[in-house]
This record gives C-alpha cells, sequence and structure tokens, in this order.
C-alpha cells in the first residue's frame, strides 16, 4: 500500500506540474502600426492585441516593450493591463520613435508579455521603414537686394530636408531666359557671371550649407521683383540621382539721391526770379516730388512746386518769384519730399545760397543803352561831317 501511495502522490505531482507548465500569459494575436510604413525620424502608433486562449482569467497582464535600434519608446515601455477573462482580448497602445538614421529595411521590436504566476515570453514583432530620401531645398538668401549695374556674390544657405545623407551635390543657379515662338532668346536682367554652380560632397539629413555665386544686373534693369531658378542635382545611398528645383526672388532697387542748384537769378524790378534746377543723381526713380521753398531774405510767391516724377539721371527746375530784402549771405531752403522705389516717404532738405549779384550783372540797363547808342550815333554824324568835308577841299 505503500508504494502504491508513493506512486499515486508523484502522479499527482507530475499532473500538478504538467498543469503550471501549460499555464501561459496571453499570447500576441496581432501587431499594427501607423504611420506604415514608418518614416525615419517620425513617431508612429504601435496597437498590440493580446488574447487569452485559455478558460482560466490571466490576472496582472504587463506589456513591456525594450528600446531597439532604431526604435525607443515615447512616454511609457510598460503597460499593466490588468486581467483578461478567459477566452478574452484586450488591446495597448505604445508611442514609438524611429531613429532618423534608419535605413529603407525591415526591423524587428522585441515585445514582452506576462501574467501573475506565469512566464515572461518575448517575441520579435516586424517593422518596416521607409520613406527615407534626401530633398536639397534653398532655405534662405544672403541679400535679395539688387542694383542695376551691379555685381554681387549672393550665398544660398541650402538644407537636406528629407531623411537620409545625400551625396555629390551640385547646387547651379540658372539664367532665367524665355524662348519665343520665333526661337529669339529673350535674355534676363539678373545673370550669373562665372560657372555659377557650387560643389557639395555629402549632406546629412537636416544639416545645412553655404553656396556662393556671383551674379551681375543689367544697367538697364527695371526696378521690380524678379525670380531666378535654383537647380540641385544629387544622389542618395543606393545611387539613384535626383534633381530639384528651387526658386528664389531678388528685388532690383536704387536709392534715390536729390540734388539741387541754382540756375539763374533775373531781376524784375522789385522782384527777383530765381530758375532752381532739381535733380536726380541715384539709381532709383523719385516719385511724387514736391518742393516747398524758404528764404531769409524776402517773400515767396507760390513756394510749394509739385515735380512729380524725377528719373536716374534727369533734371527738372522751376521758377519762384521773392521779393528781396536786404540780408548777408541770402539762401533759400529746399524741403523735398518723394516716394522712393519702395514706395517708402522719404524727406531731404537742401540749402542753397544765392548771390544777387549774378542777376544784376547779368541784367540789361536800357538807360545805359540808349546814352550809348546816342553815342554811337553822334560819332557817326561826326565822322561823316568830317569826310564830306574833306571830299569838298
Amino acid at each position: 500500500m505503500r508504494s502504491e501511495g508513493k506512486i499515486g502522490l508523484v502522479l499527482v505531482i507530475l499532473l500538478f506540474c504538467s498543469v503550471f507548465a501549460l499555464a501561459m500569459p496571453p499570447s500576441i494575436a496581432q501587431v499594427s502600426y501607423s504611420p506604415s510604413p514608418a518614416v525615419p525620424g517620425t513617431q508612429i502608433t504601435v496597437l498590440i492585441q493580446l488574447e487569452n486562449n485559455e478558460s482560466t482569467i490571466k490576472e496582472n497582464v504587463i506589456v513591456h516593450i525594450d528600446d531597439n535600434y532604431p526604435f525607443s519608446t515615447l512616454e511609457e515601455s510598460e503597460k499593466n493591463i490588468g486581467d483578461i477573462d478567459k477566452f478574452g482580448k484586450a488591446l495597448v497602445e505604445f508611442k514609438i520613435y524611429v531613429d532618423p538614421s534608419a535605413e529603407n529595411e525591415s526591423y524587428t521590436i522585441p515585445v514582452k508579455v506576462s501574467a501573475k504566476n506565469q512566464p515572461t515570453i518575448t517575441t520579435d514583432q516586424t517593422i518596416i521603414v521607409s520613406g527615407k530620401e534626401p530633398s536639397i531645398k534653398v532655405i534662405s538668401v544672403s541679400d535679395e537686394r539688387l542694383i542695376p549695374g551691379q555685381e554681387k556674390i549672393i550665398t544660398l544657405e541650402i538644407q537636406n530636408l528629407g531623411t537620409s545623407t545625400a551625396y555629390d551635390i551640385i547646387v547651379e543657379l540658372q539664367e532665367d531666359r524665355t524662348v519665343t515662338a520665333a526661337g529669339t532668346i529673350v535674355e534676363r536682367e539678373i545673370t550669373p557671371l562665372g560657372p555659377a554652380l557650387d560643389y557639395i560632397s555629402q549632406l546629412q539629413s537636416k544639416q545645412k550649407q553655404n553656396v556662393d555665386i556671383k551674379v551681375s544686373v543689367n544697367r538697364e534693369a527695371d526696378l521690380k521683383n524678379y525670380t531666378l531658378p535654383v537647380k540641385i542635382t544629387f544622389r542618395d545611398s543606393s545611387g539613384a540621382n535626383t534633381q530639384e528645383t528651387s526658386y528664389i526672388g531678388f528685388k532690383v532697387s536704387g536709392t534715390v539721391n536729390i540734388d539741387a542748384a541754382i540756375k539763374e537769378v533775373t531781376p524784375l524790378g522789385a522782384q527777383t526770379e530765381i530758375t532752381v534746377e532739381l535733380f536726380n543723381k541715384g539709381v532709383g526713380k523719385a516719385e511724387f516730388t514736391i518742393v516747398e521753398v524758404e528764404s531769409n531774405f524776402g517773400e515767396i510767391e507760390k513756394s510749394k512746386q509739385f515735380i512729380g516724377a524725377l528719373e536716374p539721371n534727369d533734371v527738372d527746375s522751376f521758377k519762384i518769384k521773392i521779393t528781396p530784402i536786404a540780408v548777408e549771405n541770402k539762401e533759400l531752403t529746399l524741403n523735398i519730399s518723394y516716394q522712393d522705389t519702395d514706395s517708402t516717404q522719404k524727406q531731404v532738405t537742401l540749402k542753397l545760397p544765392v548771390d544777387m549779384n549774378d542777376g544784376q550783372a547779368n541784367q540789361s540797363n536800357p538807360v545805359g543803352s540808349i546814352i550809348l547808342l546816342i553815342i554811337i550815333v553822334v560819332l557817326v554824324y561826326l565822322g561823316w561831317r568830317h569826310y564830306k568835308k574833306k571830299k569838298k577841299r
């Protein structure tokens, strides 16, 4: 009997052990992630569906994800979902970050599932990483303003906005030309000088690089905005070539440089007429030009003068009348207002010395002229008389 009892006890222990050995934590029924495929440098949401395939409740179920290149968990790496009823299901969610250096291939991430009084089971889940492509763009320009007739080196800042390294990068500023239906090439006002390109051996994801290119502006270029294409060619890690085009804008503008001078001073009895020349020495056009004239030696008639547009290398004139008084160091003050090429209101003040003697010297004296004429007539008459008398002798 003792031997039979021992045998029965052994069988009970073996049965208990086999039942314990067969008890497992919930299994992973399905794993999904979004977006799919995963993109380097972005975040994905991983959903794990668990199933309890047994007729017993699974208590204190825990799901844990280990960081494994190129994946790293955000927020929590371990989640306790509590109990799962017999033959029940549960869904757990994780936020995962994909390293920017990940290549276009499949990677695995280890998922651990455990339950109370049951072993931990680890399975590797596959996540596909794709969309890793370089993309080169011009993100800034050192100086967007140009002047007619100018030659200038501009600096383009380019950046790899893609998710992988770009190789053998060529940046080329192209001349924006138009070909008419007749085949005539219409040249543009801004042209690149020299090779108009630069070479960069490689540019990693998010990396920036400066490129210097020289341009020339036509001296007769209109003052307006211009757009030039920048062609960028490069290859990815697989050797495939890509060409992208960015566009950069320039504003051709010029400064206005207004100056003035006294052209003529003409006495008119009690008044004096002064002619003032106004000229633009700059390369920008002045518009809506108005001149207000002040004087320290008399009252001015019509002191406010409207000039209008004053082109570069252009001159205009106006006349004022003044009743002068005796003052030393006579001068006119010109308060000039105008709009520049940016439609910005500007003001400039000029002071012009006035020499009244210039007008007096240039003025013709009618009384003196009459007396001179009489003297000439008398001299001619006397000469004629003397000639007649001599002839009679």
